[in-house]
């Protein structure tokens, strides 16, 4: 990648701060992608409208990588990228798949459900913590709990809850 070459970056923020980094990448003049919506609170005295992200802790910034990295580091910016396990590197997202997404986000948000997580039902994921930290299997979700199925091919499925925060997805 040369370094002039700009990139979709994808980065978390600290709780509750995605407006006012967006604000401080606005004044900085770099190119951001945060969708929002309007939403009405009901205060002790008067009801307000507030600007409210459709997906906590997550701006996209594009950038060049070396402006994206000064963005933390020169400017104090509070923004922590999201690594790509991969590359080992900083997660790109490709120019299409953010084209994309910013248009389904003008056209019809409300539509749109997000799944920010990265277990997925079906997805192969270890128990990384716990008595059963090590144990391989596929995620399923009931109501209010997270399962991991173990199989044995051709005898059994056996069914174990996990907490959700102890899984991590396997890549294959």
């Amino acid at each position: 990648m040369s370094i002039d070459d700009k990139k979709w970056f994808a980065a978390r923020t600290r709780d509750k701060h995605e407006i006012a980094i967006r604000d401080r990448l606005t004044q900085m003049e770099v190119e951001h992608f945060l969708p929002t919506r309007k939403e009405t609170r009901q205060l002790k005295t008067r009801k307000k409208v507030v600007e409210v992200p459709y997906i906590r802790n997550l701006i996209f910034i594009h950038a060049t990588k070396q402006e994206a990295i000064d963005l933390p580091n020169k400017f104090g910016l509070a923004v922590f990228y999201i690594p790509d396990r991969i590359k080992k590197g900083m997660l790109i997202v490709p120019d299409k798949q953010m084209r994309d997404f910013m248009q389904v986000m003008d056209l019809s948000p409300e539509a749109v459900d997000f799944e920010t997580d990265s277990l997925v039902v079906g997805g192969k994921v270890r128990v990384v913590k716990g008595d059963m930290a090590g144990i391989e299997g596929s995620i399923v979700s009931k109501p209010n709990s997270t399962y991991i199925i173990i199989h044995i091919n051709g005898v059994l499925k056996a069914s174990i809850k996990v907490l959700k925060s102890w899984l991590r997805p396997i890549e294959e």
